[in-house]
């Protein structure tokens, strides 16, 4: 994940991507390393979006997108799976750590990609990655760009 999310992203400094390494959902239990994220959001500004992908029980990835430019915050789990209350516990903890200049309204709302809802157990990462380029401005997979590929992603467009 945070190979493909360097590749990505880095290049963009408008762009701000949390290492996953740093935050978990284990039980319904945030797992997190406060020091890190007040370090990581303290450079936070107005103009940029911010992603954090969430591994929860080391099965399943969900994300919080930050929006600062909207002022809003953004949770999404592409199985809308009971892991989305924990991860609502997240973003509210998130929130709390930006600097008050910029931190947005607590008030979370859930993210809809347009990707429709996963339906396997194993592609949760790919959803993922595509949520966090259509949360940054790319277009979503069009049905016949999907027809000429073989993952399972391309079942939801």
């Amino acid at each position: 994940m945070q190979m493909v999310l360097h590749k990505l992203f880095d290049a963009d400094p408008s762009v701000l991507v949390i290492n996953p390494s740093n935050i978990g959902i284990s039980n319904g239990a945030v797992t997190t390393d406060s020091g890190y994220f007040q370090r990581a959001l303290a450079g936070v500004t107005k103009k940029m979006k911010v992603l954090f992908p969430i591994n929860c029980n080391n099965n399943h990835w969900c994300t919080v997108l930050m929006d600062m430019k909207k002022g809003r915050v953004y949770v999404y789990d592409s199985m809308a799976s009971s892991y989305a209350a924990s991860v609502r516990v997240v973003a509210q903890k998130m929130i709390m750590m930006l600097p008050d200049g910029v931190r947005p309204s607590a008030r979370l709302v859930t993210h809809d990609p347009g990707l429709g809802v996963q339906s396997d157990s194993y592609n949760c990462g790919v959803y993922v990655l595509l949520a966090f380029e259509i949360f940054c401005g790319s277009e979503p997979p069009r049905q016949e760009d999907c027809n000429a590929c073989d993952t399972a992603i391309c079942a939801c467009v």
